[in-house]
Order: C-alpha cells, then sequence, then structure tokens
C-alpha cells in the first residue's frame, strides 16, 4: 500500500489547511480528474481517494527483466533471464525499474500530469517513485539522482519538465543530490509517441550531453523519468553519463508501457 510521507500526511491533517479547503469548495467545487467525484483542494490535489489507491494497484511485480524492467509473466518470479531485447542490444545503463503500467488510473494521473499543466501530483505520484526505489535499491547504492532533461523549447512550452519535479521530489525524500542543469538535452527532438523502436533510437540518438563530466565521473546515477516504453531515451541519456565517466547508471520511471 502506497502513503505519504509524514511531513505531507500531518501537512493535510492541520487546522488552517481544512479552512482554506472549505473556502474553495464554497467558491470553486473541484473534482476528481479521473472520476469527477467532489475532492478538497488542498487535502486531495484534484484526485479523490479512491482513484489514488486504484492508481497503486497498477503496480508491477516481479517477474521483469533484470537489465530493462519489462515485465516477463511467463517466467519464474526470481528469474534472472534477460529479455530478448537486452540480450541483442544491451542498454547503456545496468538495470531499470517501473512503478507501474502506462495505463488506468496510473497512466490517466501521469498524462495529467505530465501534458495539463497539474504539478500538483507530483506530490500523490512521487509516494509511488519511493515505493519502487526501495523494493528495488538503497540509498547507499547512489550518489545523486539526475532528471531525464527536456529541451529548453519544449520547457517554455509545457512551463515545466515533469522529470524534473519528480527526481527533485524523490530525492528529497531519499536524501540525496540532484544537481540542476548537469544533464542536458542538447538537441530538440519530435516526440516518441508513434515512431518505431528504430525511428525512436534515431530520434534520441546523441540528443543529450553532460556539461561537467567531473561531476559524474566515478559516481553512482539514479536517472528518472516519468514514463519507459522501449528505453531509447533513457538509454541515450545514461549513453552521454556514461561516456563522461559515470561509473554505473540506473533507471526508476513511474509507470511502463509495453514495448512496440
Amino acid at each position: 500500500m502506497i502513503q505519504e510521507t509524514p511531513s505531507h500526511a500531518s501537512r493535510d491533517c492541520d487546522v488552517p489547511s481544512k479552512i482554506i479547503d472549505s473556502l474553495l469548495n464554497l467558491v470553486f467545487p473541484e473534482t476528481c480528474i479521473i472520476c469527477s467525484a467532489p475532492v478538497a483542494h488542498w487535502r486531495d490535489r484534484s484526485v479523490c481517494p479512491e482513484c489514488r489507491h486504484k492508481a497503486g494497484t497498477w503496480k508491477i511485480f516481479p517477474p521483469v527483466c533484470p537489465s530493462c524492467g519489462l515485465p516477463m509473466p511467463n517466467f519464474e518470479p526470481d528469474s534472472d533471464c534477460l529479455c530478448g531485447d537486452c540480450v541483442l542490444q544491451p542498454p547503456a545503463f545496468s538495470g531499470a525499474r517501473s512503478f507501474g503500467y502506462y495505463i488506468g488510473e496510473l497512466g490517466r494521473l501521469v498524462r495529467a500530469f505530465k501534458f495539463h499543466k497539474k504539478r500538483n501530483l507530483v506530490e500523490i505520484l512521487v509516494p509511488f517513485l519511493v515505493d519502487a526505489f526501495h523494493e528495488t535499491w538503497n540509498r547507499d547504492d547512489f550518489d545523486m539522482v539526475l532528471p531525464v532533461p527536456l529541451h529548453p523549447e519544449r520547457t517554455r512550452d509545457r512551463g515545466y519538465n515533469q522529470s524534473g519535479l519528480l527526481a527533485r521530489s524523490l530525492a528529497k525524500r531519499i536524501c540525496l543530490p540532484c544537481p540542476d542543469r548537469l544533464l542536458i538535452r542538447k538537441r530538440s527532438t519530435v516526440p516518441q509517441t508513434g515512431l518505431t523502436d528504430s525511428q525512436r533510437a534515431a530520434n534520441v540518438r546523441n540528443a543529450f550531453d553532460c556539461v561537467d563530466p567531473k561531476q559524474v565521473a566515478y559516481r553512482r546515477i539514479l536517472l528518472v523519468d516519468d514514463v519507459m516504453t522501449t528505453g531509447a531515451t533513457v538509454s541515450s541519456a545514461s549513453g552521454a553519463l556514461v561516456r563522461s565517466g559515470t561509473l554505473r547508471v540506473s533507471v526508476l520511471t513511474l509507470a511502463r508501457t509495453g514495448k512496440n
């Protein structure tokens, strides 16, 4: 079961927040972005408790590919077999994990967070990342957290980098640094949606760069993104870090789609 950190739980329950919620709900009634049930502005962050719970039920359980994290339901839970793609072409990262499937309530939350300017959803989504992180790694396994960057043009259009919000919030919860603009996207790319596997790889090839290799040399880095499909984007970003001397890159995402 996914729970918010105590600091957020206590803040949700304080008297001023309840008063603010009551006043806002009287003047500007808000409904759940998924099921349209009435919600409290501050406490629920646009998502009712039932839909928040349902989002957590889309969690991915073993067995998964130890390399890319792709669910492999036909294997034994403790299997260490790699998926076919990772056997034929190992990714630049050492291992990847995702909290859940990019479908249902979880998928709708991620899309609202990413495309519809629902930045406050980070407080609901990050506990899912924390859960997946602790099931796979320990804090001592890493030296820093980095987000997959957007190109500056895309950041201006969207208003924020959703992966940056996730990475910084996760880093605070697991007490690791999250340097700003250490990894950059130096080349603007078209959205990956709708592209074939080969087109995805070509689209993001050499799209990333590390601006200060000394900061990542011999470091163990956790790379954070919102959604993973074929892994082309995170593999390209990981490759830029590895070429800069990074000791190991691991990948953590909120959601995973099936490979096309």
